[in-house]
């Protein structure tokens, strides 16, 4: 029976110990390099995404990507350089390595980090993603992964390429105007990723038409937060029988705006910021909770267009939703 117990705890020990990889730490070759023995482990190719944890503590330290692959008269040997740190502890001998694919999140519980975000053509569930769409701010985020889809009850998105997209506006639909939008993502590093959108619609019998153009720079804070700032021109918005659209407030003004968004431990998103209204000349701001399924968002949030305005109705302080799935 002792001899039972004692295999069984090291049994344990030994499922704890390599809880994520066999690859580890084999020696820190410079302030912001490591060298990591594989250990058999395949997969782990040039410029590759990997993640560090804590062999005493079980948490994600660090992150960074493969350097070299071969390390000259090293067999068995590759050089990472380290992103980031996101945690305090210190990278030791015997720190175990791990590829960031989607292999490790259905595998393992992985906390949210803006640099563990994936994008790529697998059937990732959207909550591991950049947002594509701001919820209750009505405004574009980036674009999605090709031939995903996007569908809320306001509009539908399309990822033609995942550079380009394609999409429509429901209540535009509803009030009459046909409308088509595109989306084209300039750039993405681990600096800045520049997202430009655009928007037509027409509506034959009243010979009106609506155009909107705009745009999002996003550059990371850091793990934990990332600021988005973004300018929408409205072309045309003092449109008439436009009920539908009014009445959810689109494209009615244009604005100046800087989103703040974090990411909590469970992938769920706070944003808030502020606002300036051209049309008004006013100061607001939006502040809402985003929980995010693997496919479902749900937004609900408090939203002002005049901060000095403190009555609760459209034109002081009033509540905002949105939900949509990403398919």
């Amino acid at each position: 029976m002792k001899l039972l117990l004692l295999s069984l705890s090291s049994l344990i020990f030994l499922f704890s110990s390599n809880a994520y990889s066999e690859a580890t730490v084999s020696e820190l070759h410079s302030d912001t390099e490591i060298l990591v023995e594989l250990n058999g482990e395949e997969g782990f190719f040039e410029d590759k995404k990997v993640i560090v944890l804590s062999k005493n503590h079980k948490r994600i330290i660090a992150i960074g990507h493969i350097d070299d692959s071969e390390i000259k008269d090293r067999p068995g040997i590759i050089k990472v350089e380290i992103d980031e740190m996101v945690d305090k502890y210190l990278i030791i001998q015997g720190d175990p390595v791990e590829l960031l694919d989607y292999k490790l999140y259905k595998e393992k519980t992985v906390p949210g980090f803006f640099s563990l975000t994936l994008k790529g053509s697998e059937r990732i569930p959207a909550k591991f993603k950049e947002l594509v769409y701001f919820g209750v701010f009505t405004s574009e985020g980036h674009t999605l992964d090709e031939k995903e889809i996007l569908v809320s009850p306001f509009q539908l998105q399309y990822g033609v390429t995942d550079k380009f997209g394609a999409k429509v506006v429901n209540a535009l639909w509803l009030d009459g105007y046909a409308n088509i939008g595109l989306k084209y993502q300039v750039m993405r590093n681990k600096y800045t990723k520049i997202t430009m959108n655009t928007l037509g619609a027409y509506k034959v019998q009243e010979q009106d038409w609506i155009g909107q153009v705009g745009g999002v720079v996003t550059v990371p804070s850091n793990s934990k937060f990332q600021s988005h700032f973004m300018v929408n021109v409205t072309f045309d918005p003092q449109y008439d029988n436009a009920n539908a659209t009014k009445d959810l407030g689109l494209f009615q003004d244009s604005d100046i705006r800087s989103i703040t968004e974090y990411i909590t431990d469970d992938w769920n998103r706070v944003l808030y910021g502020p606002v300036y209204n051209v049309e008004l000349q006013t100061f607001g701001g939006t502040v809402s909770h985003m929980w995010i399924w693997d496919t479902f968002h749900m937004s609900l949030g408090v939203a002002t267009k005049d901060f000095t305005n403190l009555s609760f109705n459209r034109e002081g302080y009033y509540y905002v939703y949105d939900l949509f799935f990403i398919f």
